[in-house]
């Protein structure tokens, strides 16, 4: 995941997305900036274990971050004077090796078009996803009917982890199953092309989620903890 956010991270400036971006890691710890308050999810510090607690509290004021307040996100560990936020969901699911499947060629701008038009997302955050998206290394998966994109889902992979990324489907053609098939189909792939995990993000209790475990992921809530 932290690859995934640092390939998306250099193409933001690149595309013109406003504010400073910078990944890095610190002793063990994984740290997203973004400067920008429309993309104030982004910024985090994760990776936390129960060594690392007060070195993830000290990144977390690191003068680096310049008036930005991170997001420390751990599985049940308590940041001393940080409060609660709304959790986070970490999805994980180990894939075998199958036999090769056909790939497709999506064309870029007609998928970060039915996505952001699935997300009704505008602003920097769209100018965000777009950038994300348009990278040579993210998979783009198209669903048709007739002639017509009606959902779309990303994907990258890291060597033998496959990350599943934004998918959405047009608001008229939702509660069809749309998005199990492109889930399908992405494991499908990652697992011809070798990988033996897949991992993917959603929000806690959202039908993203449902549909990750009904695929056989495992689904790990998080905490996530800001300054009061």
């Amino acid at each position: 995941m932290h690859r995934r956010m640092a390939l998306a991270c250099e193409a933001a400036p690149a595309a013109g997305v406003p504010g400073r971006f910078r990944v890095w890691e610190r002793a063990g710890l994984f740290a997203v900036l973004a400067s920008d308050p429309a993309l104030g999810y982004l910024s985090t510090v994760s990776g936390v274990t129960p060594s690392t607690v007060k070195a993830a509290a000290e990144l977390a004021d690191d003068p680096v971050w310049n008036g930005v307040e991170p997001t420390v996100v751990t599985d049940g560990l308590p940041i001393p004077g940080y409060v609660r936020a709304d959790d986070r969901l970490l999805a994980t699911r180990r894939l075998r090796r199958r036999r090769a499947v056909p790939s497709e060629v999506v064309d870029a701008e007609v998928f970060v078009g039915v996505l952001l038009e699935g997300f009704e997302t505008r602003g920097v955050v769209a100018r965000f996803m777009a950038a994300e998206h348009r990278l040579p290394a993210v998979r783009r998966f198209l669903l048709v009917e007739g002639e017509k994109p009606i959902a779309a889902a990303g994907m990258t992979i890291h060597e033998e982890v496959a990350v599943l990324g934004a998918a959405t489907t047009l608001r008229a053609h939702r509660g069809h199953g749309a998005q199990v098939k492109l889930l399908h189909r992405r494991l499908a792939v990652a697992a011809a092309e070798g990988c033996t995990l897949a991992v993917a993000t959603a929000r806690p209790d959202s039908p993203s989620a449902a549909n990750l475990a009904r695929a056989g992921f495992r689904l790990h809530r998080r905490q996530a903890w800001r300054k009061p």
